[in-house]
């Protein structure tokens, strides 16, 4: 079914900011994170979902980030595998998107871990969004 999911995944596409219907920003050290969906805070019942994150340190952009974005249905646990596990190497301008297929109704978790490129850039960080599901 993993394989089924990572098959399904849109390419993940750089993009700039802005775009998205829901914000949230959550700080990490000196990184700032935006997440954003094409759903208003939801993931699709009836299709894949944009996620965007924006990423920035000091009001610029985030310099390379090995980044991880993983999602699982309810809340995470180290008992139960992530529907979705994808790892980011490249940032264009600390903008990174890509869509999660459609999912069965329900409460997800999207974690985006991210470690930088060059040591000292920044402190590791690992940050969580509660999504619903929507029709």
């Amino acid at each position: 079914m993993r394989r089924a999911l990572t098959t399904l995944l849109v390419l993940w596409s750089l993009t700039g900011p802005g775009g998205a219907g829901a914000h949230e920003t959550q700080s990490a050290g000196a990184v700032q994170v935006t997440f954003a969906t094409d759903a208003e805070d939801t993931l699709s019942t009836q299709g894949p979902t944009l996620l965007r994150f924006t990423l920035t340190k000091n009001g610029a952009a985030l310099p390379g980030c090995r980044c991880r974005v993983l999602v699982y249905s309810g809340v995470p646990s180290a008992r139960v595998a992530p529907l979705m596990d994808v790892r980011l190497e490249a940032l264009q301008q600390g903008a990174v998107s890509g869509a999660v297929p459609q999912v069965a109704a329900g409460a997800y978790t999207v974690v985006l871990d991210g470690r930088p490129v060059t040591f000292g850039d920044f402190d590791a960080f690992r940050l969580r969004y509660t999504l619903g599901t929507s029709p």
